[in-house]
Parts: C-alpha cells; structure tokens; sequence
C-alpha cells in the first residue's frame, strides 16, 4: 500500500546519464564534440568495467552516448568529474530532497559523496564508486517523482516546478530557475529526443 512514486527510493540506472551529461557539459569537462571509443569494455582504476552492450558501441560523443545509453562513455565523464561536482549537479536537479509536493511520507533519496560516506559509513569515498555512481549505481537512491522532476526541469530550459496536487492552476508560484548553462541542457535534450527518434537509439 505504498505510494511508490515518492515513498520508494531505487538506483536510477541509466536516467542518471542525464544529470552526467548535463554537469560534463556545464564543468567544460567535455564539449559536444568529444568522443569516446567504447569496444563493450574499459579499465579504470585497474578494474574493469562493462558495457552493457557486449560489442560496444564504437566512437560515441555525448549525443550519441545519450541516445545509445553507452556506459563506456559515461564511466569516463565520471572519473573526469568527480563525485563532488556530479552530486552538485544531482542536487541542482533537486536529487536527494524532498520534491515538496503535498502528500505525507515523501523520501528524501540519496545523493553521495565523500562526506556522507564518512559520516554514515565511516569509511572514506573510493574512486571506483565514483565510476559506478556515473551509470546511476552505487549507493545513490532516487524516487521516481525526483527522476519526474528532473526530467522536467531539462524539458522546461532549467525551470524547476513544485509538483502539486490541485483542481485549478491558480496562483501557484513561479518555477525556479536552475543555473544550468543554457547549451548544456540544449545539448542534453537533444540527446533524449534521439533515444526514441533516432534508428538504433
């Protein structure tokens, strides 16, 4: 009997591509025009780490990595951001809070990062979580209203909207605008529409 839209928190997976390519593009970690090539497989951290497409995807850039969901390319733009800088962009989306929206019970989800892990896990934050973290893994946890939102938020340019229960659209407050760049999101909803419009995305 639960209300598993937002009393649930579950690894994201893949969703959480979204949320990398949006801070790679913002940091200037990567541009548009940075590719990757993915054979199914990469080590990092003298571990490997795989694909899910066994075969690999061949030379991907960020359009393309969105549209084909390549981990190869994403475990590379992780390593090069850094948990720091993908939990701040985790959290700009709103990840790892409440949403607000006007029902009992909500969960916060999780966002990591080294001081929650020293804090709760009485461990130090390892590097190669950080590559798992990258592809929605890991310790991170998000409720399916918290992926809603933002979705959203890149669909609307950067505005955030509390979610809200209502019969009429009446004197709600304005969205927040995110500091998102501008670009970043372009290029990021770019890559999501070619998931479902483009052959092979």
């Amino acid at each position: 009997l639960q209300d598993r839209a937002l009393q649930n928190a579950y690894s994201p997976g893949s969703t959480f591509k979204i949320v990398m390519a949006t801070a790679g593009l913002s940091e200037h970690v990567i541009s548009e025009h940075d590719s990757v090539f993915c054979p199914g497989s990469t080590v990092i951290y003298g571990h490997p780490f795989r694909c899910w497409k066994k075969g690999g995807h061949g030379t991907v850039d960020v359009h393309q990595a969105l549209a084909h969901s390549c981990d190869v390319f994403f475990y590379h733009l992780g390593q090069k951001l850094g948990i720091e800088r993908i939990a701040k962009y985790a959290r700009l989306f709103g990840l790892g809070s409440p949403t607000g929206i006007d029902i009992q019970g909500e969960k916060r989800g999780l966002v990591p990062d080294p001081a929650w892990s020293l804090k709760y896990r009485k461990i130090p934050w390892y590097p190669g979580e950080t590559i798992s973290v990258a592809i929605g893994q890991g310790p991170v946890l998000l409720t399916p209203l918290q992926m809603a939102m933002m979705t959203a938020i890149v669909a609307n340019g950067g505005r955030k909207a509390v979610p809200h229960l209502i019969k009429d659209a009446v004197d709600l407050p304005e969205p927040e605008q995110v500091p998102f760049d501008p670009k970043a999101l372009d290029a990021v909803r770019r890559g999501l529409w070619a998931v479902v419009n483009e052959p092979g995305g």
